[in-house]
């Protein structure tokens, strides 16, 4: 009996070899290898000489490669592109994740292109922690508490990594009605107590940048005051989109990068921005003056969010942030150094492997090979759970492309590292024949030999035509697709210069536009090598 490792090898190589076998080539309009590649997977090109039969068209060449090998086409004469996968492995230092970090692709249309990603945990790597806390007047016992946290929360990461850092914000709400009141005695002070020394509503203040000081962080947090708002909803979502899209005011390194967000409430999301008259759409960008959000703009959108967000927002965040978790804070905050040390070693023990935005012509899955021995195959991103340090995982990363497409890459992520795979892509849709085409006289001295077939050019066949001579067999195409039109360098009677000259054109248009000293027009025929045109 195969050891079970090696069986989903061995059951992926029949599956591959049933497909081959069952593959079938739908052609249409064929007249050269480049046609006959775009046509679909299963169709491969002859260039074998002489290949095809009196009166038969070039799109006898393509076919399925076992109908060609009936066919008598060897082996070698069979033009078959694949796609494939080159990886490229970086030599440089420092402590990487994730490999290998570029991989360039070669893309049939509707033929995958395989490669693998290995993901590597590794221990004591880099940690930065920024702390988001909700200042609505319901948590004024917290932040006593969070005051504290400073030589806490640093502990707690220098227990993980040898090297943490930790910064602090704050966020409130959008400072118009009806989110909080416009009253100006109201915005000196808006919470309910008289007597509480409370600040200024905003939307978010960034407090505090990424440091491994834990004086300055209790220094800083120290003089933070609650502040208030009308509606149970906050701001949230606007201030984790200015700590995610501010990297250089927040301090972020290129290292893993942790947000802690507090709250004892809902979040606004987009649309409810219209309730005081905000229509500007929220674009994603840092907008910080003074370390303050002052843009009105729409509040974030929170996806799926929008239907259940007030009902249980912060699981239903979860939701929409792949590499999140969620727990219950005490009324206090107190456990709130525990809550982090547990989320984090969740989060770190799972790996999401995924991409950034692609166009629809490219279509890109994912089969997980995971540690504990959970595997999933043909899925929209990797992953994989009970990761352990130094224990690799496999991730097989399938990239089809539906059309011959141009060179451009895209970028594979595990979320929440900072390791990337960048992968660049390139079309496969060119047939590299045997180099004939400077041996004219394979052609009769009249044209030129491209993978089997004869590119005769125009001025010979355009007079023997007129001339109605019976020796030139075959059909009449033009070098550029589609297949009936041909190039008209200065112009033919009723057409442009550069438009297409139809094989069905006037005789007379032919004859006085095109003449024997005008040898660029190319056509494409199938005349058989050797055989003369005159």
């Amino acid at each position: 009996m195969l050891p079970q490792r090696l069986l989903l090898p061995t059951l992926l190589g029949l599956l591959s070899l049933c497909s081959a076998l069952g593959q079938k080539c739908i052609k249409y309009k064929v007249s050269n290898c480049r046609d006959c590649v775009e046509s679909g997977p299963g169709c491969a090109w002859c260039q074998k000489l002489n290949f095809t039969g009196l009166g038969e068209p070039d799109s006898v060449r393509c076919d399925t490669r076992e109908q060609l090998l009936l066919k008598g086409c060897a082996a070698d004469d069979i033009m078959d592109p694949r796609s494939l996968a080159e990886p490229q492995y970086d030599q440089e230092g420092g402590q990487k994740q994730l490999f290998p970090q570029k991989v360039t692709l070669y893309l049939r249309p509707g033929q995958a292109a395989a490669f693998n990603v290995t993901f590597r945990r590794a221990k004591g790597y880099p940690i930065d922690l920024y702390y988001l806390m909700d200042l609505s007047y319901s948590m004024l016992d917290d932040l006593i508490n969070v005051k504290k946290l400073g030589g806490d929360l640093l502990r707690a990461l220098n227990e993980i990594t040898e090297s943490g850092r930790i910064g602090f914000g704050s966020f409130v709400d959008k400072t118009v009605l009806p989110f909080v009141n416009t009253h100006p005695e109201k915005l000196r002070n808006p919470c309910p107590n008289k007597e509480k020394e409370c600040q200024a509503p905003f939307a978010f203040r960034h407090v505090l940048k990424l440091t491994n000081n834990s004086n300055q962080f209790q220094t800083e947090v120290g003089k933070q005051l609650i502040s208030g708002n009308l509606d149970a909803p906050e701001g949230g979502l606007d201030a984790m989109m200015q700590v995610a899209a501010c990297p250089e005011e927040i301090g972020w390194r290129n290292v893993t990068r942790l947000l802690v967000f507090a709250t004892d409430d809902g979040f606004h999301f987009a649309g409810d921005g219209k309730l005081g008259a905000i229509l500007t759409p929220n674009d994603g960008r840092c907008h910080l003056e003074d370390n303050l959000y002052k843009r009105s703009n729409e509040f974030v959108g929170a996806g799926s969010t929008g239907k259940g967000g007030r009902e249980g927002p912060r699981t239903k965040l979860t939701e929409v942030i792949p590499k999140s978790a969620v727990g219950e804070l005490s009324e206090d905050s107190s456990n709130v150094v525990q809550l982090i040390k547990n989320a984090y070693n969740k989060l770190s023990s799972r790996v999401f492997l995924d991409h950034n935005a692609l166009p629809n012509t490219l279509k890109v899955t994912y089969d997980s090979f995971c540690s504990n021995g959970v595997s999933q195959v043909d899925q929209p991103r990797g992953d994989c759970d009970g990761v352990q340090i130094n224990v690799p995982i496999t991730f097989q990363v399938k990239v089809t492309a539906t059309e011959c497409i141009q060179e451009q890459s895209f970028v594979i992520r595990a979320l929440g590292f900072t390791d990337t795979v960048t992968v660049r892509v390139l079309p496969q849709c060119e047939c590299r024949c045997r180099a004939l085409s400077r041996e004219r006289g394979l052609c009769g001295g009249k044209g030129s030999m491209e993978c089997g077939v004869c590119l005769v050019w125009g001025h010979f066949w355009l007079w023997a035509a007129l001339a109605g001579l019976s020796n030139l067999r075959g059909t009449l195409r033009p070098l550029e697709r589609p297949a009936w039109w041909g190039s008209c360098k200065h112009g033919c009677r009723g057409l442009a210069p550069g438009q297409g000259l139809r094989r069905d054109a006037p005789q007379t248009a032919l004859k006085e536009e095109v003449g024997p000293q005008d040898p660029t027009i190319g056509f494409r025929r199938s005349l058989s090598p050797g055989e003369s045109s005159s």
